[in-house]
């Protein structure tokens, strides 16, 4: 006689994992109260418990993409199912089920989460005059490039990507030990020879359908900005975090030898903050166009105005510094004093 068992997962990196086998129907699992069935004809003593579509009744081994796209037409939760029979696993693609059960209703907070975020802290700052990348500086007794992490892991978000070196990943793995377990999946991968080729590197792995790039040397960002940004790229598929320029700026005709061309209206001009939130699908294609076209960006919105596509400024908040200089560290230091940051214990 054919043992089968299907074993369910959380695939948000909750790591939930049930094991349910025919008669065990009042198993304790997070989709026992969901009004589905299991469709699976080896599997019908198992109710409630929705984990293919009606497509693969009677399958003793149902595809894990199928299953993934029956949750998504169900619009339940981002979770999934892997198939064993006699002790035979079926083959399960993690990433995929990721990619097409996105839903709204979820079972855990994070599973349901659109959102993917791209922590860059790759870069080696010259003007610090430090001997080490300036967002591994220690801020109030924490790396600068963990004050921004920490504010992410707060957010509801399914995933984060640190594009580092790889030297300094045990920067971020050490922290991510003494934070504890947590529903964000966290991923590493290096960085490119410019800003864009590390953006680049960090959209390969994200599987979110919304993408947030943050300078990991801006740690001060809130989470309440995170909150509106996002809010407005779901709204209109691309914004950034921006402030109103308090200076007057000059257009310039001329690098070395220059001289004043125009003076822009102040009221009309923003000073492009970190994070960019970008509908992934969209970000994606202004990298193969900047590719194709040989074009060169400085930031990430820019990926997107040159599809044509319109990005929206949500207004942040002028405490939202890049550090890039010792003086750059007092300041922050000042500021995380007012929010009654507390420096962690050695």
């Amino acid at each position: 006689m054919n043992r089968f068992v299907a074993v369910c997962f959380c695939s948000c990196s909750c790591y939930s994992l049930w094991m349910l086998s025919p008669g065990s129907a009042s198993a304790e699992h997070p989709w026992k109260d969901l009004p589905l069935s299991f469709v699976c004809s080896q599997m019908a003593d198992v109710k409630r418990v929705g984990l293919a579509p009606a497509s693969t009744r009677g399958n003793t081994r149902p595809s894990p993409t199928k299953c993934a796209d029956g949750w998504k037409a169900s619009g339940v939760a981002l979770c999934g199912v892997f198939a064993v029979l006699n002790g035979r696993r079926s083959a399960s693609n993690q990433a995929r089920l990721r990619r097409s059960g996105r839903s709204s209703q979820t079972v855990c907070r994070a599973a349901g989460s659109d959102v993917g975020v791209v922590l860059l802290s790759a870069g080696v700052g010259k003007r610090m005059g430090a001997s080490i990348p300036k967002q591994y500086i220690k801020l109030m007794g924490l790396e600068i490039a963990l004050h921004s992490l920490d504010t992410f892991l707060a957010c509801d978000v399914a995933e984060i990507v640190i594009v580092c070196a790889e030297e300094w990943q045990h920067v971020f793995k050490d922290h991510l030990d003494k934070v504890g377990p947590t529903e964000v999946d966290v991923k590493f991968t290096t960085g490119g020879k410019e800003r864009q080729d590390s953006v680049n590197n960090g959209l390969a792995k994200i599987d979110a359908p919304i993408v947030a790039i943050h300078d990991g040397a801006r740690p001060l960002v809130t989470k309440e900005e995170v909150e509106r940004v996002v809010a407005d790229a779901r709204e209109h598929g691309a914004a950034l975090l921006a402030v109103r320029t308090k200076a007057t700026i000059k257009q310039a005709v001329g690098e070395s030898d220059a001289f004043v061309e125009s003076t822009p209206k102040r009221k009309l001009l923003w000073e492009a903050h970190t994070p960019q939130v970008i509908r992934s699908e969209l970000l994606r294609k202004g990298f193969e166009k900047a590719e194709k076209e040989g074009l060169d960006v400085t930031d990430d919105v820019s990926l997107v105005e040159q599809l044509g596509e319109k990005v929206k400024l949500t207004e942040g908040e002028y405490t939202n510094i890049k550090v890039t200089t010792p003086e750059d560290i007092a300041v922050a230091e000042t500021i995380l004093k007012e929010r009654g940051f507390v420096a962690p214990e050695a």
